[in-house]
């Protein structure tokens, strides 16, 4: 029986690629290894990189025990990046680094849940926290019927809105760096990232005789303004007084305290004032600025 030339090449061409496959599945991949014993090996100055037959990787490990172990030496560790994909696009599991010289903490490790980044703080969440004391008369009425009064006083105007100026500051950090989140000439915070912030002020002025008059009261007011100066809350503490202390010397420390809890969006602005109608003798109060501040100060932290 006569067989074609064809039918003879075509068959020695399936016996080719039968034998390839063949090869191709027992085959082992050395690169610098005579003998490789793995699937793949690869030899470095340090040691081998192994992909062992259930398909786990090996750098400087023999016998790999997880996906990919890397604890064959005193330097086997791992570098990741960060990635602008959402948590949804990384996929849950994902890990990346985050460097971030606006936060305390300078950077930090999230991993992806499938939907959000969730942060891991090794010293825990970055925190700010502001402290500050007012030993000046410095106020700045910004609020008053009479637009003449707008503007730099010493003491406290009675019946007008007054910013307390010009704090001794203590403390303005984020998670122990120094920060410049407040400024003490204004007494105004602004906060650098969204979040709850825990604020609270006192004040105290000096003694002094209240005298018979109706509704007096003092109110410490904290005020939250958007970053387009847009007043967004206000938050007050009244603090009523009897309306007659009686004859001199029976004179009392007028004053107030305001704590709040209150959201901020990045860049809103949290700012302490007063307001004040007491029937003292005149129409401007002084601050009681003994013992260094401690009857004035604020404290600002981050939830």
């Amino acid at each position: 029986m006569m067989v074609s030339k064809n039918k003879i090449k075509r068959c020695i061409s399936t016996l080719l690629i039968v034998s390839l496959k063949v090869s191709y599945i027992n085959a082992q991949i050395g690169i610098g290894v005579p003998n490789p014993t793995n699937p793949v090996e690869i030899k470095t100055n340090a040691g081998n990189i192994v992909v062992d037959p259930s398909g786990r990787m090996g750098v400087l490990v023999a016998n790999p025990k997880v996906a990919m172990d890397l604890r064959g030496g005193t330097n086997g560790s791992v570098a990741i990046g960060n990635t602008t994909k959402t948590a949804a696009e990384a996929g849950a599991g994902t890990l990346r680094y985050v460097a971030s010289p606006a936060i305390g903490v300078k950077g930090y490790l999230e991993f992806s849940d499938g939907s959000s980044w969730v942060s891991f703080f090794p010293k825990g969440k970055p925190r700010i926290i502001v402290m500050a004391s007012k030993i000046t008369q410095d106020t700045y009425v910004f609020e008053s019927a009479v637009p003449s009064e707008i503007g730099t006083k010493s003491g406290v105007v009675q019946r007008r809105s007054s910013y307390l100026t010009n704090w001794a500051e203590k403390l303005d950090s984020d998670s122990g760096v120094p920060t410049a989140n407040f400024n003490p000439a204004t007494g105004e915070f602004i906060a650098p990232r969204d979040g709850v912030y825990f604020a609270t002020f006192t004040f105290a002025l000096q003694s002094s005789q209240v005298n018979t008059g109706a509704n007096n009261q003092t109110e410490a007011i904290w005020e939250v303004r958007n970053s387009a100066g847009t007043i967004t809350q206000r938050v007050k503490t009244n603090n009523g007084y009897a309306s007659d202390t009686g004859g001199s010397p029976n004179a009392v420390p007028v004053g107030s305290a305001c704590t709040v809890s209150v959201y901020l969006n990045k860049g809103d602005k949290l700012r302490p004032f007063i307001w004040i109608t007491v029937a003292f003798d005149g129409t401007v109060s002084q601050f009681d600025t003994s013992g260094s501040g401690a009857y004035n100060s604020l404290t600002i932290v981050e939830q």
